[in-house]
């Protein structure tokens, strides 16, 4: 009886979290703007060999997207404006130091088909990408007062978005014809990379949603979720399973993000911390003329934000989501109520089920997500990916989120339930609250060792929702 309150226990955790989804639905006016709708944002040192004097940072949007979604497939906003935001100084308050932006711009090619791809495409130059998109990237440190806008990379190759993943006819053997070339190296050593890739976020989200109707044995606690890397409960369901994102990346020296331009050794140093976000951003006015294209006018305007995983998703209420959004991490102490005491741990964990869990205000939970930005100590060395424990600092591993930024397969779902029942807190890392899990503990296929480290796209003519299997998630081509 007392396994069984505990699961249900976990499993009201999950619900309560308002799905823990990472952001893939994140506010009711985004649920209208997809192209500027933030799925998730990653900061970490770079595991790649012979690269771990850099940062890479990523953002995810337009989340869900089944591949073989044509004749159009999916593309990037050319009316928003997507950036990366890194805070350096002033004791990491939420105030953007550094900003990276990536605009992009569509060419319709002279077309007579219905088609956005036609024929086979086996490069980026290909003409038969009929919907062609490219990309400038403007950084802008905002204490030195210097700006740099590239429209072409160090070789003068323009910056061009990768094309979908249709399939082993339309685009053979996609990662190395399409992917890898769609890699560029910018004057100063920045490496960016934008299009479709496969969504790395895992969490059995179907099951939660059917309230609480989760596949045996999952949610559980521990047990098998533990017992390494990869390891996962035979029916749970990665309800993010062969969909894709669209995807920017971007990999920058650690000397270019701290504020007096060197790479930190001493913890102590106080240039060793530095935090991120991403943001999106339209223009304050839409004017639409008859059949002409819309255009955008005005100051920008802040649509979205991502910083921590979890946060809007489980602390903020949903009156307050779109508000959310729409604020500057700076200004989070109007939320520090949710955050400090959340419904979560005081009503459902402790006042429903009887676990023990810390007093409000909770100082562990608003040290991290007030204001809501990922932090990252750059004096923590890059564990190599065949290493990395999947729970993070939780599981040993500092350099993994919350501490050390956040790296594609840190499994923040596991992470967050545990951080809300007060693992990080003494005298409340007992079981089982360091034991609640939802059964799903890794990626429906394999991350990449390098940039951007996000897996290939899935193929559209490999997609079924009809598999056999999960319902989804064939293997990419």
């Amino acid at each position: 009886m007392r396994q069984q309150i505990l699961r249900f226990c976990a499993a009201s955790l999950v619900v309560s979290a308002g799905a823990f989804a990472a952001s893939h639905r994140n506010g009711p006016l985004l649920l209208e703007d997809q192209t500027a709708n933030l799925n998730d944002f990653y900061i970490f040192r770079s595991y790649e060999t012979g690269r771990s004097d850099r940062v890479v940072m990523s953002m995810s949007a337009q989340g869900f997207q089944n591949p073989d979604n044509g004749p159009s497939y999916y593309k990037f906003s050319d009316s928003v404006l997507y950036r990366f935001n890194i805070n350096n100084s002033r004791g990491l308050d939420g105030n953007p130091d550094i900003q990276i932006d990536f605009r992009f711009n569509t060419t319709l090619r002279p077309n007579a088909t219905f088609l956005s791809y036609f024929g086979k495409i086996d490069s980026i130059d290909n003409p038969g990408i009929l919907l062609y998109q490219t990309y400038t990237v403007t950084v802008r440190d905002l204490n030195r007062q210097h700006e740099a806008t590239y429209v072409t990379d160090a070789n003068g190759h323009v910056l061009s978005v990768a094309p979908p993943n249709q399939g082993p006819n339309a685009t053979p053997d996609y990662e190395n014809n399409l992917g890898k070339p769609s890699v560029f190296t910018l004057p100063g050593g920045i490496r960016v990379f934008a299009g479709p890739r496969d969504d790395a976020f895992y969490f059995d989200s179907a099951a939660t949603f059917d309230f609480l109707n989760f596949r045996a044995p999952a949610p559980v606690l521990a047990g098998a979720a533990d017992q390494g890397p990869g390891s996962q409960f035979p029916n749970a369901v990665d309800g993010f399973a062969g969909y894709n994102i669209s995807l920017i990346a971007v990999e920058v020296p650690i000397s270019m993000l701290t504020s007096n331009g060197k790479v930190p050794t001493d913890p102590k140093d106080s240039n060793a911390k530095i935090a991120g976000w991403a943001s999106t951003y339209r223009q304050s006015v839409t004017i639409r003329h008859g059949s002409d294209d819309p255009q955008g006018v005005g100051e920008w305007v802040q649509v979205d934000r991502v910083g921590n995983p979890l946060t809007v998703e489980a602390l903020i209420p949903l009156p307050l989501k779109d508000r959310w959004n729409r604020s500057q991490p700076s200004d989070d102490k109007q939320f520090a109520a949710f955050i400090g005491d959340p419904v979560l741990a005081s009503a459902v964990l402790h006042g429903v089920f009887g676990l023990k869990v810390p007093p409000a205000p909770r100082a562990d939970l608003l040290s991290v997500y007030v204001p809501d930005i990922t932090r990252i100590d750059l004096t923590i060395p890059p564990t190599p990916m065949a290493s990395q424990n999947r729970l993070g600092p939780l599981g040993g591993d500092l350099a993994g989120w919350p501490f050390g930024g956040r790296r594609i397969g840190d499994d923040v779902v596991d992470i967050g339930f545990r951080a809300v029942a007060g693992v990080l807190v003494g005298g409340f890392n007992i079981a089982p609250n360091n034991q609640l899990g939802d059964g799903v503990n890794s990626n429906d296929v394999p991350y990449l060792d390098h940039f951007p480290f996000h897996a290939p796209p899935h193929a559209g003519f490999s997609h079924s929702q009809q598999d056999g299997t999960n319902g989804h998630g064939m293997p990419t081509n």
